[in-house]
């Protein structure tokens, strides 16, 4: 059993009662890259889990409430020493999903598992928005289909979790970390809009996931999900023109040599390919 590290500011109650709210948690390293945190708030404080990898970037997971108004059970509330505890199986799974040595945890193959396989292997192959999926599977995904067997999976539930999320509050942005924040649903067609264009880039999510999983061979069925659509008209094009003014100021700005394709591009509307490709008989004076 590994050893507990103790640190007298959160290892009890008593002085964890002592402490003074922040939003930077409390942290104690357990091992190299790998720390347990406690952050105090006004109904009690919480357990979070952080890992470096081997590039720096920093990896975060919430662990549970601590036991600061209830007695542990190592299930809703973990005293100092059972939040170590799961923060090692924590830093455990981080490392080997780094690894690329991503082995489903013992039971049915769950939707946490298949985000975890998933992007063990976005990783692998370079992928740049990591932090926009692992918000979005923390924020709107695991809390709520985490723990369901993929096996189980139907339309109707998907689609009931599909229209929550877009019937819900908007998320305020917060630390990595923090325990995620809403804002009031405006009830209005744009704010609809919105929330449906979230709903779907989630549901994207979700539905590559499931994919890999079935492709991988870790599920034999791939109905539930494919049956489930997208919302339709939420997409849109964000449509900005320069004023006159705002076209002179970047004409203005430019180095001379470039001056002149800006504004062959703002006279001609023409894509730098086109105004590169041009030659003098393209010209027609009239």
């Amino acid at each position: 059993m590994a050893r507990t590290i103790r640190n007298p500011k959160i290892d009890s109650r008593s002085a964890r009662a002592k402490l003074p709210q922040r939003p930077e948690p409390y942290w104690t390293v357990i091992s190299e890259g790998c720390a347990l945190g406690y952050r105090r708030g006004s109904k009690g404080g919480k357990w979070i889990a952080r890992f470096r990898d081997d590039m720096g970037r920093q990896h975060y997971e919430a662990l549970g409430a601590a036991d600061d108004a209830r007695d542990p059970d190592n299930l809703t509330a973990f005293s100092f020493t059972q939040a170590q505890s799961k923060a090692r199986d924590v830093f455990t799974r981080k490392a080997r999903e780094i690894a690329g040595d991503f082995v489903p945890t013992d039971g049915p193959f769950t939707v946490a598992d298949a985000l975890t396989g998933y992007l063990t292997k976005y990783l692998r192959r370079g992928g740049k928005a990591s932090g926009r999926i692992e918000s979005a599977a923390r924020t709107y995904i695991l809390p709520a289909l985490g723990r369901l067997p993929v096996a189980k999976l139907t339309k109707r539930r998907l689609e009931d979790w599909h229209h929550g999320i877009a019937n819900s509050a908007a998320r305020v942005r917060t630390r990595k970390g923090d325990t995620p924040r809403f804002r009031p649903h405006a009830m209005t067609p744009e704010a609809n809009r919105r929330r449906g264009a979230t709903a779907n880039r989630v549901l994207t999510i979700l539905k590559a996931a499931l994919n890999d999983a079935y492709h991988e061979g870790r599920t034999p069925i791939n109905e539930a999900w494919q049956r489930v659509k997208a919302f339709r008209k939420v997409d849109s094009a964000r449509i900005r023109y320069l004023t006159d003014d705002e076209a002179r100021r970047l004409v203005n700005a430019c180095p001379t040599d470039f001056r002149a394709l800006v504004v062959g591009g703002l006279m001609t509307g023409c894509r730098y390919g086109e105004l590169a490709a041009l030659v003098v008989e393209a010209f027609k004076v009239d």
